[in-house]
């Protein structure tokens, strides 16, 4: 029987709200304290963020949870109460994090997840583990569902869909080059130092690491006249790419540590993190968009990457806890496999893929050229005998990159479901189920129209910016009409499901 008692968080939550704040506010302190500084609005800005942290902390006494029948209910806010109610039928996602810390102290980070989108309808920090068994014995459904679920989990467990070891997560590091980010923030973080102790410490550590770098090459390699800058270039080269890599890897390793990818009651749920470990849930249901990419580095190692889009949910991670990457690296030859586990009402084995127009070949070529002929422009200052030489090359470049382009692009289209496909270095093949579908729209250009196309673009409930979503172009406007009329029939005969 549920409990309709006042709940408390966890006596330890202002430790982990504290460290959650000095967390977001560690850069900006940093480079107030040991950056340019001179301006005292950065000081009172300081200020204004430390007893914002500090309020945050002193509200988890405000905090109040109710588990009731139907429903959690939330109260919190010190001038400002705030309080709301989440059907447990309404919680699509039921997110967990536990750092070493949390481990220590046996509770957890609580993330609660509806389909209204943009931020958790509530985050819990921290409660213990019985609390959180208890919410996941509410969320998953009646008593008797809550008695299976345990052992259900155990059983699934055994039969995982994606497990990443060690070498899988190096792969992953190798092919997403993340650590690009971390030397981002080192970059960003040395910008902004002013003169001063500090800066001259690391300058002069990295110079004393550079003159070690330089005595190695010459004791190692000698002299070899011309050719010694060349073989310093290649040999910084190699070492900046390990390097990369390294970071990458580490980045990587913090983040998968034996990731899990399992099916449980119509939901995915992945378990990953070294040191934090997290534990997100999205039901297959809810899934608008699946994602495959495939870039170079992918195709060099046979692996492939699975993302999806959904609908409501968190959108950032700076929002709380995502999952996006459902599969961040499996073997090529799984691709289907995986396909059919999480959409099973699809019928992959049947997809045939129909290309886009030939024409579309000489359009992206008459773009480049032109921009071929902007960029060859400049080198008059230079010689004017290098502007041919520059423009036919970049010419001919844009001409592969277009056939390649047309090559690679393409679209499908079946009783449950349209597909697209693009990319040159970087693919991608993006799918739609129909019932997803919101929007289905025809667009043309002034250069379509000329040459009597047009672009389809279909809209889901989870589009984000940027993404990779079914955009369809440079096909014929009697094509792009008959597709949009057969989605719109198809979609009409069909149930919305978010």
């Amino acid at each position: 029987m549920q409990s309709k008692e006042e709940r408390k968080l966890h006596k330890a939550s202002p430790i982990f709200i504290l460290l959650d704040n000095i967390k977001k506010i560690i850069f900006p302190v940093l480079i107030a304290l040991v950056g340019p500084g001179g301006s005292y609005w950065e000081y009172i800005a300081l200020a204004i963020a430390l007893l914002v942290s500090l309020a945050s902390v002193i509200q988890y006494r405000f905090y109040r949870y109710w588990l009731e029948p139907n429903q959690i209910r939330v109260k919190e806010g010190i001038l400002f109460r705030n309080e709301r109610q989440v059907p447990y039928k309404r919680i699509q996602n039921l997110n967990l994090t536990q750092n070493p810390l949390h481990r220590i102290l046996g509770v957890v980070t609580v993330q609660l997840e509806s389909a209204s989108g943009g931020k958790p309808e509530a985050v819990i920090n921290v409660v213990d583990m019985d609390a959180v068994k208890e919410l996941k014995r509410l969320v998953h459904g009646n008593e008797e569902d809550a008695e299976a679920l345990d052992e259900q989990e155990v059983v699934e467990k055994k039969s995982a869909l994606l497990r990443l070891p060690f070498a899988e997560i190096v792969r992953y590091g190798v092919i997403t080059n993340k650590g690009l980010v971390i030397l981002a923030v080192v970059f960003g973080f040395m910008s902004q130092l002013s003169d001063g102790a500090l800066k001259d410490y690391i300058e002069d550590k990295i110079v004393a690491f550079a003159d070690w770098i330089t005595a190695s090459f010459d004791s190692f390699i000698g002299d070899l006249g011309a050719l010694t800058i060349v073989v310093y270039v290649l040999v910084l080269a190699v070492l900046g790419l390990l390097g990369l890599w390294l970071l990458s890897i580490t980045f990587a390793l913090f983040k998968l540590h034996d990731f899990e990818l399992i099916k449980n009651k119509g939901k995915l749920q992945a378990t990953m993190g070294l040191l934090t470990r997290m534990q997100a849930t999205i039901p297959m249901s809810r899934i608008q968009t699946l994602t495959i990419r495939n870039s170079l580095l992918h195709r060099w190692f046979k692996r492939l990457t699975m993302s999806v889009e959904t609908a409501g949910g968190v959108n950032h991670e700076n929002q709380g806890l995502t999952l996006k990457e459902i599969a961040p690296l499996f073997v090529s030859s799984r691709r289907e496999e995986l396909l059919r586990e999480i959409q099973p009402d699809v019928s992959w084995q049947e997809v045939e893929w129909k290309p886009i127009e030939s024409l579309a070949v000489k359009r992206i070529t008459k773009k480049l050229v032109l921009v071929s002929a902007a960029l060859s422009a400049p080198l008059w200052f230079v010689h004017w005998g290098w502007i041919p030489v520059a423009f036919t090359s970049l010419s001919l470049l844009g001409w592969l990159y277009a056939r390649t382009y047309v090559k690679n692009t393409a679209y499908c289209l079946d009783q449950e479901m349209i597909g697209f496909k693009s990319g040159v270095i970087f693919k991608k093949e993006t799918y739609v189920r129909l019932s997803k579908i919101q929007t289905v729209q025809v667009k043309e250009s002034v250069f379509d129209r000329r040459y009597g196309m047009a672009k389809l673009e279909v809209d889901t409930a989870g589009a984000m910016i940027g993404a990779h979503h079914v955009d369809i172009p440079y096909i014929m406007l009697d094509d792009a009409l008959r597709i949009q009329n057969k989605l719109v029939e198809r979609v009409s005969h069909q149930q919305f499901v978010w």
